[in-house]
């Protein structure tokens, strides 16, 4: 019984969080309807944290921890994406918990649906397989359709769950289509035996599938040129989702499409390298151009998104896990810094999207107006702030690569963006504030001062990440 427990060490975590999702469904049932989501809430709370703590607990070596049968590996690299997963989960369920009871719903499903999506984010970052790659990220994505269109009243809410579910829809059947090529060229999904094997003589058709496969994960991303849907479904769902697609939810498929880039194709560079070069630059430069033309503070947050999406993918160039983890970290910390300052922008008892609410508000409220706009820099990438630092050694790690120009013209695009957001801060202090903000909720109140905080401090703790990221590797298992 001690060595089949300890043969199941890997996914504890999920076994904990899985647990917690099944108990809340039932034990809300149980319950009377104004007690449900409570009682819920807790059960998917005392699940993240009891994962957490088992992230936290579980020593994982160079190698790795796996399971052979379903493929499934425990590595550094995974671990410390998946606390980023529990941590962005709980900001989450907090945002949730408030705005549920702003908007007085007081159905429990929210919780629990939040718990099973993050279930699956943890599944497909240890995928060994396509195949439990696949499962990972349909258990991620459906939750979040019915999250999407959880308004069922609101028209916004209705349309941007259709466009996410044509979306997921069309990007799964490209991953499967391209998954179905590689067994074909190969008879294998695992990983470790794809890695291992030879590719030269199959190359055409094998190129093919991944390419099927890069267009579905791109899709699931919103990098561009597959970004279209991103503005529209942020906008359209409700905001504590807007924010769960910002902190972790990009970050799970991207941590998903790294485990393809740097184990089983990890010897495709002649591949990788130019694709995710121009999907890096494009994501960049559309997402800059489009964030200076919004009016609404959500379809600005989006943008932003699919920026920090270039950047990322633009460090998956270099086939640095150490970087990308850098990348990731600070971009959970900002995106939830950025998802509060949406979710606290009240005008008495009305939530309001527009960005013209932002005007004055460093004048007439200079704490908050302080607050927001060291999160603003930190987002813009602008020195000495959180999201400066990983782009300044993207840029040098490029240039002694020997890739000078694609460093130079991802620091252009990173002027577009720190110019979308130097020009919000001075519309911040130079304008006069026409509407008054309410006080922002304790949870928003929160996240904002700690992500302003870390934006500017950042740089304190990098010593101590650089040590843990060093050693997360991945590892095929």
């Amino acid at each position: 019984m001690r060595d089949f427990m300890k043969d199941l060490l890997p996914i504890w975590p999920e076994t904990f969080l899985l647990s917690a999702v099944v108990v809340s469904l039932i034990s809300a049932f149980y319950v009377p309807p104004s007690r449900a989501r409570t009682r819920a809430d807790k059960c998917i709370y005392t699940g993240l944290l009891a994962a957490f703590a088992a992230m936290c607990l579980i020593k994982v070596p160079d190698q790795g921890l796996s399971i052979e049968t379903p493929s499934f590996v425990l590595d550094k690299f995974a671990v410390w994406v998946k606390k980023l997963f529990l941590l962005g989960a709980i900001i989450s369920l907090l945002f949730g918990a408030d705005w549920l009871k702003y908007k007085k719903y007081s159905r429990f499903e929210f919780a629990t649906l939040i718990g099973f999506s993050v279930t699956g984010m943890m599944l497909t970052v240890s995928a060994g397989t396509f195949l439990m790659q696949f499962l990972g990220l349909e258990m991620m994505h459906f939750p979040l359709l019915f999250l999407t269109a959880y308004k069922r009243k609101g028209e916004r809410s209705t349309e941007a769950g259709t466009k996410y579910a044509v979306v997921m829809f069309l990007s799964s059947g490209l991953y499967l289509f391209g998954v179905s090529v590689i067994y074909a060229c190969l008879g294998t999904m695992d990983f470790s035996k794809i890695s291992a094997a030879d590719k030269n003589e199959i190359m055409p058709a094998l190129l093919w599938g991944v390419s099927f496969i890069t267009a579905g994960l791109l899709l699931k991303i919103g990098a561009a040129p597959f970004h279209s849907w991103v503005a529209d479904v942020y906008e359209g769902a409700p905001s504590p989702v807007t924010a769960l697609f910002a902190m972790i939810v990009r970050l799970g498929v991207i941590a998903a499409f790294a485990r393809i880039v740097l184990e089983p194709f990890g010897t495709l560079t002649f591949y990788w390298r130019p694709v995710l070069m121009i999907v890096g630059l494009l994501s960049i430069g559309i997402g800059s151009f489009g964030a200076m033309v919004q009016d609404s503070i959500k379809r600005l947050t989006a943008y932003t998104a699919i920026v920090l999406n270039g950047f990322v993918l633009s460090a998956l160039v270099l086939g640095n896990a150490p970087l990308l983890l850098t990348f990731l970290t600070s971009d959970l910390i900002l995106s939830a810094g950025m998802t509060a300052v949406v979710l606290s922008l009240r005008v008495g008892d009305e939530l309001i999207e527009k960005i013209r609410v932002l005007a004055g508000q460093g004048q007439a409220k200079p704490v908050r107006g302080a607050l927001f706009s060291l999160i603003f820099l930190g987002l813009s990438g602008a020195p000495p702030f959180a999201g400066f630092w990983a782009r300044f050694r993207l840029f040098k790690e490029m240039t002694q690569q020997g890739f000078p120009f694609f460093a130079m013209m991802l620091m252009v695009g990173g002027l577009l963006i720190m110019y979308v957001y130097f020009r919000l801060i001075r519309r911040m202090y130079t304008t006069s504030a026409k509407e008054e903000l309410s006080f922002a909720p304790a949870p928003m109140k929160a996240v904002i001062i700690l992500s302003a905080f870390l934006s500017v401090f950042f740089f304190a703790v990098m010593g101590a990440l650089d040590g843990i990221f060093q050693t997360a590797f991945l590892s095929s298992g």
